[in-house]
């Protein structure tokens, strides 16, 4: 005898759920994922060195063999220059202090910068500052075994010397400066009238020792904050902001007073050397015509950013200009080692404003930019810090806050003047599954003390995946079970 009618209409209610089940599974597992940023905890680096200063303008640095090995450097502007060097050997979960020798006679460091060496000696940039104005006295290397300093700090730069950038590739090591003349210690805040060129010198020791400078710069430029790197087959590349004739700000006639900018306009520009940095091609632009955001402090002036995509070869250079609600950061590439650029694209373009954009690519061609945004206050005071994620080569992002909080970016050095800095620049570190953002946090801070913390936060990343055919595959054979127990007839007699 057949199975009872209730007995059978229960099977067919369970073949068609089952089929329904797989419908679902395979369309779900058919539609592509997009890439996601999951933001970790904030961390502040210098927990363990309290005390009222400011500080800010990170720069990093991971080993090349130990991936959980990682230094960060950053300058203090307040209550005195002076600048820290920090480590974590467990991937930036904690912190703790490197001791930076200073050079004999020198009275403290500033504007640092970091690299390792292929062999994983940790490189320290830094300039001592001095005198009527903080000018630079000098910019000095110190090598590292760990934290262990090997040997005496090396001389790479005399009097004048600002915005002292380094990059290292295997035992070469280049550092790029500002060369100011002579009449730069009686300028307070600006530069003298060019000539003040943009230098580089060369070590194929590791840094122990260095060449004879070379000019990278034309004289009538007033260019800033020189960022140097080893390009695509055997190029070095400086990039720098460049003024324009915007002689107002370079001198300094705003004598460190807040007010509206000049009317620019402003450009980024970059020199490349097929020759491992003994000559350079004349200047390219990388973007020209840009509406100058701010008034500017020169000797703290903000830094352009610029990466280096192994992989493919194609340089990336992120920027911030315009005014007000239209500030924004941009990006350009390069796929002929600085020669020529694309055309600039804003990341994010939305009321409020976003700069010192920093920039960094990933092993995998993933492309970071982390930047300040302010474009959740009405008010246009509170900041946070936004990380920006591309898979395809820049065309397209995906973006996130990284800070826990917002924060008033109306504390640091300057305030009083109503010309506060949060520094020169931000950092980013790209790995493979993960970004590490680096800025200055003023959450413990108010215009009267002008405390900056430096914070980090590690953003993890889910790449873009296709379909997953595993599923879609299992999703297809329940639906066929399903029409198979929602059409089943038991045989007679059973």
């Amino acid at each position: 005898m057949g199975g009872s009618p209730s007995w059978r209409n229960g099977l067919r209610v369970a073949g068609v759920l089952v089929a329904l089940a797989g419908i679902v599974l395979g369309v779900v597992a058919a539609r592509p994922l997009p890439a996601s940023l999951e933001r970790g905890a904030t961390v502040i680096v210098n927990t363990d060195r309290p005390g009222i200063a400011a500080h800010n303008s990170p720069a990093v640095a991971v080993h090349p063999r130990r991936p959980e090995y990682l230094v960060v450097a950053d300058r203090i502007d307040t209550p005195q220059f002076s600048c820290s060097v920090s480590r974590s050997t467990n991937g930036g979960v904690t912190w703790e202090p490197i001791d930076l020798p200073l050079a004999p006679g020198q009275p403290n460091c500033h504007s640092p910068d970091v690299t390792f060496t292929a062999s994983g000696d940790l490189l320290v940039l830094s300039t001592a500052t001095g005198g009527r104005f903080n000018q630079p006295v000098g910019v000095w290397l110190q090598r590292f075994d760990d934290e262990r300093a090997q040997g005496a700090p090396v001389a790479v730069a005399g009097p004048e010397a600002f915005h002292a950038r380094l990059a290292a590739e295997g035992n070469a090591v280049v550092v790029t400066w500002v060369q100011a003349g002579p009449a730069a210690a009686e300028v307070p805040l600006g530069f003298p009238p060019p000539p003040n060129p943009i230098l580089l010198t060369r070590s194929d020791d590791g840094g122990r020792s260095f060449g004879s400078p070379v000019q990278v710069s034309e004289d009538d430029r007033l260019v800033l904050q020189p960022t140097v790197l080893f390009g695509p087959s055997d190029t070095v590349v400086v990039g720098a902001l460049d003024l324009g004739a915007d002689r107002s700000e370079y001198q300094a006639d705003h004598g460190g007073q807040g007010g509206p900018p000049s009317d620019g306009p402003w450009r980024v520009v970059t020199w490349t050397s097929d020759d491992r940095g003994a000559t350079f091609a004349p200047a390219a632009t990388v973007a020209d015509g840009l509406v100058p955001p701010s008034r500017l402090i020169v000797n703290l002036g903000p830094t352009p950013g610029f990466a280096h995509d192994m992989g493919s070869g194609r340089l990336y250079a992120a920027w911030d200009a315009g005014r007000d609600d239209a500030r924004d950061v941009f990006l350009a590439h390069s796929d002929d080692a600085g020669t020529t650029w694309s055309p600039a694209r804003a990341i994010l373009p939305r009321p409020g404003a976003q700069y010192l954009p920093a920039v960094a690519v990933a092993p995998d061609g993933r492309v970071d930019v982390v930047f300040y945004d302010r474009s959740a206050d009405p008010a246009d005071v509170l900041a946070e810090v936004t990380l920006a994620s591309s898979t395809d080569g820049a065309s397209t992002f995906v973006v996130t806050t990284v800070s826990a909080t917002a924060f008033d970016s109306r504390i640091g050095f300057g305030s009083a003047q109503d010309l506060p800095q949060l520094g020169s620049q931000l950092a980013v570190l790209s790995e493979d599954e993960r970004a590490l953002a680096f800025w200055a946090d003023t959450t413990a801070g108010s215009m009267a003390t002008n405390i900056q913390d430096l914070a980090m936060a590690a953003v993890h990343v889910r790449e873009a995946q296709g379909p997953r055919w595993p599923l879609v595959v299992a999703g297809g054979g329940l639906f066929v079970l399903g029409v198979a127990l929602a059409r089943w007839r038991a045989a007679p007699g059973s």
